[in-house]
């Protein structure tokens, strides 16, 4: 069921820059390439291109690829809390219903999980980190030391995926000391010992990477630590007006069109919180009275969902509210939290079920009008939002051989994708990602240039060719598009005064 839901909808949703990326660092890894970080801001992993290649290289580069890959992903991640859910209930029903709720909740998770650009990966690796900790820290006979190892090396390919795995590696963390007078303490520090030498080999691609950079990744990270930035009361009321809505399938993403009123799902949410904690209220006195030995895996694992929040609110990362793929770790609690109220007793088992065929109602209203407004829609900064085929222009851009293509970020790499990197594509307006191919294109003699019908830029593109005397041909590849082609001298983004990435910043 989750590959199906996970297949359908991605196939409705169009590719955007960012995934084209990961998917052409794909495509480079099939042909022998060594990929180690993400090649867009170097401060992910590049572990999405690693999944990614082996159905590149069957599917080509597609669309049913890069979905397909994903929705395997995501069939993996509810197979994962299958296993989560029964280790953590002891019941292997209990791990279905898990498994089935992950399977369609929340929608974000399903929507944006699908897109190459590590959030799928991040739920499957960690509900893994959740289960293999469970299995520690309950051992009956005590953890073997493969256990750690495995725990450890998983942690270290975590943080070298994504930095946002560090908040359920938080609380695992906290579970382990947590659970030290019951494991033993001495077989929590050797066990200890043995995952931290596990997670240095996981962590390696990292290290590696950023030995030969100075620390590059760092350096990196920056520049979205600081642009994603908003005070936090800004940030709070962001989170509650958009970020939670969209995230549980309330509204369109992009603060796009709302299903139901967002007080209304704050309100739901926070029912939910209040049930949850009721439920569980002999683990919060547990907890008060510092008795952590008695807490069960589910009470830590609920407190992924405050850490996550307060992530996005009080300092880094918090100014993506209609767009929360920072939040997406707080999936696996959402679908632990509605698991508890549904295995319940009665009453709380029907106020789960009413909640759960609410979230699935409204998510399919808001998937609705997702697939309605952005199928095959290309958004290009400044220009109209068009649909556009571009997976048929790249091939008629393909049949005309061009030398070297400029276009903007957001255009520029899905055409270069679905043209299996067989043209030279320039990207100005983002993010170069591949330096040597920019390289390439700045020295071209004559490239062409590849605009939205209707961007403003095209007038300005004209106006400079007027200026150098540079002479071309238009055409359209393809309805929504603008080509000028066979240019009598070479037009650059800096001649139209488009500041981008330089390629020094890039390498």
């Amino acid at each position: 069921m989750a590959f199906a839901v996970r297949l359908v909808v991605g196939l409705h949703t169009s590719l955007d820059g960012d995934e084209a990326v990961e998917a052409i660092a794909a495509l480079h890894i099939v042909r022998g390439h060594l990929v180690l970080m993400e090649s867009n801001a170097h401060y992910l992993g590049a572990l999405d291109s690693y999944i990614l290649a082996p159905f590149v290289a069957i599917f080509g580069t597609t669309l049913l690829a890069v979905r397909l890959c994903f929705s395997v992903v995501g069939a993996a991640y509810a197979a994962a809390m299958y296993f989560l859910g029964t280790a953590i209930f002891r019941d292997r029903r209990a791990g279905l219903v898990m498994a089935a709720i992950s399977a369609v909740f929340p929608l974000f998770a399903i929507t944006f999980g699908n897109r190459a650009r590590t959030y799928g990966g991040l739920l499957l690796i960690e509900a893994l980190l959740l289960l293999l900790t469970t299995r520690i820290a309950w051992a009956r006979e005590g953890a073997r030391g493969r256990d750690w190892i495995w725990l450890g090396l998983l942690a270290g390919v975590a943080l070298w995926h994504d930095v946002l795995l560090g908040v359920p590696l938080a609380i695992c963390g906290l579970l382990l000391i947590g659970r030290g007078s019951a494991l033993g303490w001495s077989r929590l520090r050797s066990g200890l010992a043995f995952a931290a030498v596990a997670g240095l080999v996981g962590f390696s691609p990292w290290i590696a990477y950023n030995a030969f950079t100075r620390l590059g990744s760092l350096r990196h990270l920056y520049t979205p630590l600081s642009t994603y930035s908003v005070p936090t009361l800004t940030a709070a009321g962001q989170v509650l007006s958009a970020a939670l809505p969209i995230f549980s399938g309330a509204r369109v993403d992009f603060c796009g069109p709302q299903t139901i009123p967002s007080g209304l799902v704050d309100v739901g949410l926070g029912g939910l919180a209040l049930a949850v904690l009721w439920l569980r209220r002999a683990s919060v006195r547990a907890a008060v009275h510092r008795n952590f030995t008695e807490l069960e895996p589910a009470d830590w694992f609920l407190l992924i969902a405050p850490l996550a929040v307060v992530v996005v609110t009080v300092h880094w990362f918090n100014g993506l509210s209609c767009e929360p793929r920072y939040l997406m770790p707080l999936a696996v609690p959402l679908v632990l939290a509605l698991t508890l109220l549904v295995i319940a007793a009665p009453p709380y088992r029907a106020a789960g079920l009413v909640l759960l065929a609410s979230c699935l109602v409204m998510s399919a209203f808001t998937l609705t009008t997702t697939v309605a407004k952005y199928e095959n829609l290309v958004v290009v900064p400044g220009a109209p939002q068009t649909k556009v085929d571009l997976a048929a222009a790249a091939a008629a851009l393909d049949r005309q051989r061009p030398d070297a293509i400029w276009a903007q970020y957001w255009l520029a790499r899905p055409i270069q994708f679905y043209g299996a990197d067989r043209f030279l594509v320039g990207a100005y307006g983002g993010y170069v990602a591949f330096p040597d191919l920019q390289t390439a294109v700045l020295k071209s003699p004559h490239p062409s240039w590849l605009f939205i019908d209707g961007d403003p830029e095209i007038a300005v593109f004209e106006r400079v060719c007027r200026q150098q005397a540079v002479t071309y041909q238009r055409s359209s590849p393809v309805s929504g598009l603008v080509y000028f082609d066979h240019l009598s001298g070479r037009v650059s983004p800096d001649d139209l005064g488009i500041r981008t990435q330089t390629v020094g910043q890039a390498a």
